[in-house]
Formats: structure tokens, C-alpha cells, sequence
């Protein structure tokens, strides 16, 4: 699943750190500045729980 997350970098750190306490986060894509210098987007891309064989849901 890929998630978007925009807004100022202080954000951005706070929500990153969320997810990446409640979900297996696969790559997170470099910071992209916006329109207005405040406000930034980001993409994570979460990966399912590994199991010993196989990806599980």
C-alpha cells in the first residue's frame, strides 16, 4: 500500500514515526517541497508482515 502524507516537515516527522511504529514500512521516497516553501510531501510504502515462507496479510 502506498501512502501520501503532505504538510510541514514537523508533521511529516511525527506521522512517519507513527507509521512506522504500526506498520511494516517497505521504502519511504525522499521529501518533495511543495507549491508553498511550509508544506512538503512524502510517500510510504508498507510491506506486509514476513513469515518464514511466504508474505502474509
Amino acid at each position: 500500500m502506498r501512502i501520501r502524507i503532505d504538510g510541514t516537515r514537523a508533521e511529516l516527522a511525527y506521522t512517519i514515526n507513527k507509521i512506522s511504529a504500526n506498520l511494516p514500512v517497505g521504502s519511504i521516497s525522499p521529501i518533495y517541497r511543495r507549491r508553498r516553501p511550509y508544506s512538503w510531501r512524502v510517500f510510504i510504502d508498507t510491506a506486509p508482515n514476513r513469515t518464514e515462507t511466504r508474505w502474509s496479510a
